[in-house]
């Protein structure tokens, strides 16, 4: 009869640890909607903060790639990055740029980036060496990022 008991009281506390286990909360705290539960998230921009370091474009992981693309003009090393790419800028009546890399790959997604006044972009080419005639190699290797005007990737 005691060992009958015990197997139950085993099975008992088995049962048990399981069912508090089930009580914590394994979601993560921003799933529902990070835009809402996010603390360092705001929805109004002017009162946003942020507890994240924010990456600069001079950091290694960007400064031998990046090239401004939204400046008034392009040097020769930008001139080389976008080989294969067409920048088309407009100017919009908000004071904001409209900024849209096509290229002549029709493998390419062209892409539209629309800047706030004081945000730059930047042009990220990764590889040089694959863009040969005027065209794009290898599309994988190249994207884009807008700067604040402190350097801040956003």
């Amino acid at each position: 009869m005691k060992l009958q008991n015990k197997g139950i009281f085993l099975v008992l506390t088995l049962l048990l640890l399981v069912a508090v286990s089930g009580c914590t909360n394994n979601t993560a705290p921003y799933a529902a909607n990070p835009a809402t539960n996010n603390p360092s998230v705001s929805n109004n921009p002017s009162t946003a903060t942020t507890n994240v370091a924010s990456v600069k474009i001079t950091d290694p992981k960007y400064v031998d790639s990046a090239y401004l693309i939204s400046g008034a003009t392009l040097d020769a090393a930008t001139q080389t990055a976008i080989s294969g790419f067409n920048i088309g800028k407009t100017t919009n009546a908000d004071g904001t740029t409209t900024i849209t890399l096509t290229s002549t790959n029709p493998d390419y997604t062209n892409q539209s980036y629309t800047l706030q006044p004081g945000q730059k972009l930047y042009f990220i080419e990764k590889n040089l060496g694959d863009d040969n005639n005027n065209g794009e190699g290898f599309v994988g290797d190249d994207s884009a990022v807008i700067t604040d005007a402190d350097g801040n990737i956003i």
